[in-house]
């Protein structure tokens, strides 16, 4: 039976538990809910209205939403609730036609849009939430959101008695669905980018018609009135009874004063209505915005919808992609609570909904600002343009993110990542569309899959995830879905394919032009998964996959990196080669959990040799990551230039940041000690003089508390007895350019590169001299080496000058066949010289006249 709660008629002065909790009952709470709730979990919802919200805001879904509606098992009632949308028309002030935009088919199995009213709507999707289990409280208001490792919780308060006991809610997962002033989403102290929208007021009007029949002559559909005096919209249908106008402020003009009565009655009577044709719902002016949060979940807590994201309505898909999120998330933390994933899985949700939002609304500002111009002169252009038939297409939908689905390249099909068709089928004597031939994991062909095509491992990949295989064909046969109306033939031909994998969100994981090609499909899905933390029982991940310390240097999976593939692991065993392939790919991911998983859980020391920061324990280092990973866009690139050593003696790195991560380049050198295979000491060291002086000095840690040992103390030396021989020598070479002992420390073809210098020095007699002309004047010469990291084939030393204007810096070394140092990469902080010092050591390396 429908629960609904008021906390004066329930004993909720105390403690409830549940599985999950959302906060907010809007229609993305509601469908998310009732979608868990349908999963077989106890799911309680807070919502601070006593009653459902009486007005509009949203008033458009489209064919993808319907297929949502269609899960719950109410799109049918939706759809007589619902108008579709037939027809766009861009009209001038004067109601000229300019464009008339007709509205397609490809709804997946509905039509293509919608306009609705949406108190109609809830009035559908609440019952229905509720008929499946969900636990709804009303009138309260969520106060406070906390977590452990184990649970989370939220404290609420009656918002009719601010002096009533508080009562909490304690669940595994804590969701907020609870709008764009979001408490979960603020709880967690993450606030919302602006995504180079100039926030717009705009003044929506709902009209309901005495007389729902009545035509409208000068509004059959929806029109776009380009207006440059002001630019507004106008919608015969707002589901069966409404209509919808809404109409652009000036700047400066007063919200209130514009949306007082006599003025609505003003603008409405353009279209010739007065208050004889029927009411006003409600005149509201609204600020449209274009917003995008960097990370939707922290640990246990997670929000979506206008919590994680607003846009613009120039294409009506701000609810539409709150709802898209809700059913997104819903199989992902199915998978979680009935432990087949890992809680990183629902990292997948911002990676992959995160970038579909930030397309979308790319392309809803691109509309709305043509449409809503009001330059004269680029509407006279836009006007010409359409009368002359160059209407803009519609714009493709963005594809989802990087998560569960095939890497985006130039050859991918244009289904990857993008909803999957759905049309009627005939299957044992039943017609209807394929959805309601079952939930979940599906491969849909054009043809049928021989029984032998899969590898054992294939099988059992299959079995695990309990695929269902849908042989769609215009013929029938023995266990074929026969296509009634040819769509899916028409589907596959125009994308030139003959199966895809579709996911339990109806995303289609990846599309094969031939069914021969379905096995290698099915690795990559494994491999997708279990980079992303599912946890398959009866087959070890396949080879590629981020498992463990993750994919092999140079393997398939290295193709598809995220970084530059141009690494030289020449120096590096094969296991350095691994995990660093793999921490830089979870870095350069913004993926916080896989990033931190290759430190040690018990022993971890990180510091910036540079900046003086330092994290002398797990929850600093996570809590750093935390701070910083989040806020990187999507083209921040952490990658690794060279690797050597192994993660027995430890290892040196020379790496690049990209200016998107820190809002500077960063190339530096990593010295990385090891225990067990994981980090217990990393140290980072770079030229602050190219990251820029005035910056780096500004984030640097006074000098009073600037930490000296830098963790040293924290490690044991494991460094290969070759490399310590060769750096032990090489200090005192270095000095005053010893040509015997370069001559037996270097090879003939050695490389000296100083970082902050921008200096690159070839073979051992140049070298040579280079360091006599520097006698005691580069800041490493006369320098105590203070730790080692490395093994037989090369690494690295960090080196102190306790007098020196640069204090301190660190060196990578390679080693040939013969113990010889073949390369020396050096790194010290340039910004703390002075512009003159720095030109005068720079001149070192020009060879005199001989």
């Amino acid at each position: 039976m429908p629960t609904t709660f008021e906390p004066a008629a329930t004993a909720l002065s105390g403690h409830l538990s549940c599985d999950i909790v959302l906060v907010g009952y809007g229609p993305v709470g509601m469908v998310l809910s009732g979608l868990l709730a349908k999963r077989g979990f106890d799911v309680v919802v807070v919502e601070r209205h006593h009653t459902l919200y009486p007005l509009a805001r949203a008033g458009h879904y489209d064919g993808e939403t319907m297929r949502a509606f269609q899960e719950l098992g109410v799109a049918d009632q939706v759809e007589l609730a619902a108008q579709p949308m037939l027809l766009w028309n861009l009209v001038t002030a004067g109601k000229e036609v300019l464009a008339e935009i007709h509205i397609g088919e490809g709804g997946a199995g509905w039509k293509e849009s919608y306009l609705s009213y949406q108190p109609e709507i809830e009035r559908i999707l609440d019952p229905r939430a509720r008929e499946l289990g969900v636990r709804l409280i009303r009138g309260v208001q969520a106060e406070q959101v906390e977590q452990t490792a184990d649970r989370a919780s939220v404290t609420c308060r009656s918002v009719d008695d601010q002096t009533a006991a508080p009562f909490m809610i304690d669940a595994a997962y804590v969701i907020g669905t609870d709008g764009a002033n979001s408490l979960v989403r603020t709880s967690l102290g993450i606030e919302r980018a602006e995504l180079g929208f100039a926030p717009m007021d705009s003044l929506v009007i709902d009209f309901k018609l005495d007389d729902p029949d009545r035509e409208i002559d000068d509004l059959p559909e929806v029109l776009q009135v380009l207006d440059t005096e002001r630019p507004q919209l106008a919608g015969r249908w707002e589901g069966r009874n409404y209509m919808r106008f809404e109409f652009a402020l000036h700047e400066g003009e007063d919200p209130e004063g514009f949306a007082d009565p006599d003025n609505c009655w003003k603008l409405l009577s353009m279209w010739n209505l007065t208050p004889e044709d029927g009411h006003i719902e409600r005149g509201v002016v609204y600020r449209f915005e274009a917003t995008l949060a960097p990370r939707w979940r922290d640990g246990r807590v997670l929000f979506v919808g206008d919590a994680a994201h607003t846009m613009p309505p120039t294409m009506g898909q701000g609810l539409c992609s709150g709802i898209r999120d809700a059913v997104n998330l819903a199989w992902k933390l199915t998978a979680v609570m009935h432990g087949e994933a890992e809680p990183e899985l629902l990292d997948t949700v911002e990676r992959e909904r995160g970038a579909h939002v930030r397309g979308l609304t790319e392309r809803c500002i691109a509309l709305g600002e043509l449409w809503n111009t009001r330059d004269a002169e680029a509407a006279h252009r836009r006007d010409e343009m359409l009368r002359m038939g160059n209407v803009p297409p519609a714009p493709l939908f963005p594809r989802l993110g990087p998560g569960i689905v095939t890497p985006e390249g130039d050859d991918a099909p244009i289904p990857d990542g993008r909803p999957s068709p759905q049309a009627r089928v005939a299957f044992d004597g039943r017609a209807d569309r394929l959805d309601e031939f079952g939930h979940g994991w599906k491969i849909v062909t054009r043809h049928a899959v021989p029984q032998d095509l899969f590898t054992e491992d294939q099988r059992k990949v299959l079995e695990e995830l309990d695929v269902e295989f849908a042989h769609v064909s215009r013929g029938p046969g023995p266990g074929y879905y026969v296509d009634l109306d040819g769509e899916y033939d028409l589907w596959f031909r125009k994308h030139g394919v003959r199966a895809f994998v579709q996911r339990p969100d109806k995303y289609v994981f990846g599309a094969v032009k031939d069914v021969e090609e379905l096995p290698a499909l099915v690795d990559r899905l494994a491999e997708s998964l279990a980079h992303s933390g599912w946890k398959f029982r009866s087959v070890d991940p396949p080879a590629g996959s981020e498992a463990g310390t993750g994919a092999a240097a140079g393997d398939a999976a290295a193709d598809r990196l995220p970084y530059p593939a141009t690494v030289d692991v020449r120096h590096a065993h094969d296991t350095a080669a691994r995990f660093f392939t793999s921490f830089f790919t979870a870095k350069s991911k913004r993926r916080i959990d896989a990033t931190h998983a290759h430190f040690h859980p018990e022993r971890v020391y990180y510091a910036d040799a540079v900046l003086g920061w330092q994290f002398a324990d797990n929850a600093a280092l996570r809590g750093m990551w935390k701070q910083y990973m989040p806020f990187w866009s999507a083209t921040a690139r952490s990658y690794p230039v060279q690797i050597l050593g192994d993660t027995t003696h430890g290892a040196a790195v020379v790496m690049t940041n990209t200016p998107e991560l820190f809002g500077n380049e960063i190339r530096a050198i990593a010295l990385v000690d090891f225990d067990d295979d994981k980090v217990t000491r990393w140290v980072d060291y770079w030229d602050g003089r190219g990251f820029g002086a005035a910056d780096a000095a500004q984030l640097r840690v006074p000098e009073g508390t600037f930490p000296t040992a830098l963790g040293v103390d924290t490690v044991e030396p494991k460094q290969a007895t070759a490399l310590g021989t060769a750096i032990e020598s090489l200090i005192p070479a270095l000095d005053g350019g010893d040509e015997v002992l370069l001559g037996e420390l270097l090879s003939y073809d050695v490389t000296l590169e100083d970082f902050a210098l921008r200096t690159r020095i070839r073979g051992r007699a140049a070298v040579a001299r280079y360091l006599r002309r520097g006698a005691g004047r580069l800041p490493y010469q006369g320098a105590t080496v203070t730790h080692i990291v490395g093994g037989p084939q090369g690494g690295g030393y960090e080196w102190t000058a306790e007098d020196g204007t640069v204090p301190r810096g660190a060196a990578a070394m390679a080693l040939d066949a013969d113990g010889r140092i073949n390369e020396l990469t050096l790194c010290w902080d340039g910004s703390l010289m002075g512009d003159d010092q720095i030109t005068r050591l720079g001149a070192l390396a020009v060879e005199p006249r001989r």
